[in-house]
This record gives structure tokens, C-alpha cells and sequence, in this order.
């Protein structure tokens, strides 16, 4: 199942912000912004050691979008400051594309193995060669062939995906802008 984000820019005076926990190379925050307290993001450690109270910053995230508001969270890829300077990690763009296309890689081995699998049940059912060797031969061939399609076709989904992420995280002001108090209304009042 595919995990539903957004490309979300969201603005305000940074009143206080706290870590929540941390991580190799990035920390989870409580940011407070115009008197909203926006839970649930995390953000390079880089970007988080520049950020100063009372700062007034643009903030370019991926939120999640789940029905399940327990389950989302955000993750600041960069940090516009008020000066204009922006504030990113360059190799995210990079290593996040490539994630993308790992997990897509793994997900595309196993739609190839279950389409199979699936393929080979369904398609075996209505098979009229009469249990020749060259017969069977042939149906595993188309098998294959099939199943590959859908394994390539899954894999360019998530190639799609990576490549959208690029071009987004090159492009900032193309962003769509959110408020900071309905950007919490995406988290349940437990994360407040």
C-alpha cells in the first residue's frame, strides 16, 4: 500500500521548537509556529541546529495524509529563512529518490513472484496443451512474460514517484501553501 503524502509549504514565526526524539541524522520536533503547536515532524539534524526562536521561516514538508490521524507525520526537506536563505540537506533529495527506488525494486520482485504464483493457478486452469513438455514450456514463457509486465509496471509507478520528488524538492515555490492551524488539524489532538 502506497503511503499518501503531500508537498506542503507552511509559514509563521518559529516560537519555540523542541526535540522530541533523535536519530541519526535527523530529529523529531514539536515546532510551535504563531501560536500553533505542530507535532509529529521531523527534519534534518543540519536544518534543525540553524533554526532560531522568533525567526520567521517559510517550511517545505511532506506531510502524510492518512484518514488515521494518529499515523501522520511530516518531514522538513528545507527551511526558507526570512533573510532568503534556504536551509536544506542536498543529499535528501538524492537519497530519498533512491530509497524510493530500492523499496519500488522490492515491491516489484514480489508483485513478480505472487503474479506468478497467481498467474500460473489461473492461466493453468484454462490450459488445453494436454500436458505436452513443449506445451508447458510455451505457458511458462508467457507466464514470465506476463508476470514481468506487472513487475515492471509497479516498478515504474514507484520510479514515477521518486522522479516527482526530485523535480519537487528542485522546485520550492511550487509548493502548495497551508496555514499553520489547519496544518495541525492533520494530527491527532493526542500528538498536540
Amino acid at each position: 500500500m502506497f503511503i499518501k503524502f503531500e508537498y506542503l509549504k507552511f509559514s509563521g514565526c518559529l516560537q519555540d521548537i523542541r526535540v522530541f526524539e533523535s536519530f541519526s541524522d535527523n530529529v523529531q520536533v514539536i515546532m510551535k509556529i504563531d501560536d500553533v503547536l505542530i507535532p509529529n515532524f521531523r527534519m534534518p539534524t543540519r536544518i534543525y541546529e540553524e533554526l532560531e526562536n522568533g525567526g520567521r521561516y517559510d517550511f517545505y514538508g511532506l506531510v502524510q495524509k492518512s484518514r488515521n490521524k494518529q499515523k501522520n507525520t511530516g518531514f522538513v526537506m528545507a527551511v526558507k529563512a526570512e533573510n532568503g536563505k534556504i536551509l536544506e540537506q542536498p543529499s535528501l533529495k538524492y537519497t530519498s529518490q533512491l530509497g524510493i527506488w530500492v523499496n519500488g525494486a522490492v515491491i516489484a520482485g514480489v508483485a513478480f513472484l505472487l503474479s506468478w504464483i497467481g498467474l500460473f493457478f489461473a492461466i493453468g486452469a484454462f490450459d488445453t496443451s494436454g500436458g505436452s513438455y513443449n506445451g508447458f514450456a510455451q505457458f511458462v514463457s508467457d507466464l514470465t512474460g506476463y508476470s514481468l509486465t506487472i513487475a515492471g509496471l509497479v516498478f515504474a509507478g514507484f520510479v514515477g514517484v521518486g522522479i516527482n520528488l526530485f523535480r519537487k524538492a528542485t522546485s520550492l515555490e511550487t509548493w502548495k501553501s497551508i496555514a499553520p492551524d489547519k496544518l495541525v488539524q492533520r494530527f491527532s489532538k493526542m500528538h498536540r
